[in-house]
């Protein structure tokens, strides 16, 4: 496997024992178990609240600050929406994942001077960054690997592209595009996606019939706020572009170029931007696919978390669903199934709006409504034992290899 110099131990190390980080004390997370359209409605209303964080898109975990917890839990009472309290203190979990990252990285200096590539620990950008380069300097006929764009705070938006072509898009072979990353505090789906770009090059002799497709995939979508995830604020969403004095970020699953709406609230967790590809991920995203138009066939946005395989369009409701949404379904039981099979968790299949809510700006809406692909996902990731974003790093490789199924089997189908 490859190995990095422990110096990227070191500075992470002492990065994330230094750095101040935003507190979750007391802060409590709910599952919700809603029973009809209306209850989930009444639920919605607290989305723009200040100290309400939705989990997962589809309200099933909601975390909500010490002061607003007793009139959460009295709207729940009055409305008769089951909820179960999960996690009764999110600064714990995030203390135990913090402890398990520096003994990890003290571990691997102590013992080997270097710390080795694997999937029992998260990676910062800059590891991610040098496996990448790595890649493509021992497999160049495999891999290829460029910068596509710049964050606001200087930081490098990579893709890899992994083909059989010198690791050049053939333009006779079907692309499958991918990212991840693009919601900073979803580390497993970032992760998920840096361990199958591993086993499509480490592994090729493997995987020759995923190899008969060009995979394009931009592994951290939003480097600044994945960073700022990792040191200041596990929690944070947003890229970080300094909106007003006050707030800062702009969500970049809601900055894509179709079906965008406007908002003024730029504090929100969900702020679309000022204009729809305003932001310089987004367009580094959009300006990758449109290099590839041609040869687009299947998009897959990785998020976490929440176990569900879902397909556009997300904007409207009554959903509006993609014209080929009988493959779509198809095409997400085949993945469910594979996942399964495994040993992992029951996926749900289905259109987003109809699972989750509506959606505008989203980028598989832009995929499919504008970008050429036939066809498109969004893949929320499973949370596994915590049922949050701070996946337990002991989880990763399983989850990674789970979701690697999800990747194979929608492959195949292309």
């Amino acid at each position: 496997m490859r190995s990095f110099l422990v110096a990227f131990a070191a500075i992470a190390l002492v990065a994330l024992a230094s750095a101040e980080q935003v507190s979750y004390r007391d802060y409590k997370v709910y599952k919700i178990d809603v029973a009809s359209r209306d209850q989930l409605e009444l639920l919605g209303h607290w989305r723009e609240v200040d100290g309400v964080d939705f989990w997962d898109n589809a309200g099933r975990r909601i975390m909500i600050q010490p002061a607003l917890q007793e009139k959460f839990e009295a709207f729940l009472n009055v409305n008769k929406i089951a909820n179960e309290l999960i996690i009764p203190d999110v600064e714990a979990t995030i203390e135990a994942e913090r402890r398990y990252d520096l003994q990890y990285r003290r571990t691997k200096g102590a013992t080997s001077g270097r710390a080795t590539v694997d999937f029992d620990h998260f990676w910062s950008t800059e590891e991610i960054y040098q496996y990448l380069d790595e890649l493509a300097a021992e497999f160049p006929n495999l891999v290829k690997v460029e910068t596509v764009g710049q964050t606001h705070e200087g930081r490098d938006i990579k893709s890899v592209t992994i083909s059989t072509t010198n690791g050049q898009v053939s333009g006779t072979k079907p692309v499958i595009f991918i990212d991840a990353g693009v919601h900073a505090r979803e580390w497993a789906a970032i992760m998920s996606t840096v361990y199958l770009i591993h086993e499509l090059v480490e592994h090729s002799d493997l995987y020759a019939n995923m190899l008969q497709k060009d995979w394009v995939i931009v592994p951290v979508g939003n480097p600044d706020g994945y960073e700022f995830s990792r040191t200041s604020n596990r929690m944070w969403r947003k890229n970080r572009f300094p909106v007003t004095i006050l707030c800062s970020g702009a969500d970049l699953n809601r900055n894509f170029n179709y079906m965008w709406a406007a908002s003024s609230n730029a504090c929100s967790d969900t702020y679309p931007g000022a204009s729809p590809e305003s932001e310089l991920e987004t367009q580094a995203i959009v300006g990758l696919m449109k290099r590839y138009a041609a040869n687009l066939e299947l998009y897959l946005a990785v998020h976490t978390y929440g176990d569900m395989i879902l397909y556009p369009f997300g904007y409207a409701w009554p959903f509006i669903p993609v014209s080929n949404a009988a493959e779509h379904i198809a095409m997400g039981e085949r993945a469910r199934a594979a996942v399964l099979a495994v040993g992992g968790p029951d996926y749900v299949v289905g259109n987003s709006a109809e699972i989750l809510y509506t959606a505008n700006g989203a980028s598989d809406d832009y995929a499919l409504g504008e970008g050429g692909f036939k066809y498109g996902f969004t893949l929320e990731l499973t949370g596994g034992g915590r049922q949050g974003f701070d996946l337990p790093a002991e989880e990763l490789s399983r989850v990674a290899s789970q979701t690697f199924e999800i990747f194979r089997s929608m492959a195949g189908d292309v």
